[in-house]
């Protein structure tokens, strides 16, 4: 594998000239980022359930299937 020396001259320049950042996180925000990540996963899911048909449609995979013109309508 290649690694490009652009990208390493690039951190080597970011962590010598780093400032500290006198932070401070008390575990009630670990607690809301690992909520954040959670939900946005849980979003992405629900994206995905929701457009999985149009998904697999515009890939080629499978076709839409229109309702018979004869069958009522739920």
């Amino acid at each position: 594998m290649k690694q490009h020396p652009m990208v390493l001259w690039l951190i080597v320049v970011v962590l010598l000239f780093a400032n500290p950042a006198y932070a401070y996180l008390d575990p009630g925000s670990g607690s809301m980022i690992l909520q954040l990540i959670l939900g946005g996963v849980a979003g992405l899911f629900v994206i995905l359930k929701l457009y999985w048909r149009r998904l697999l449609a515009l890939l080629g995979l499978r076709r839409e299937v229109e309702p018979a013109a004869d069958e009522p309508h739920a």
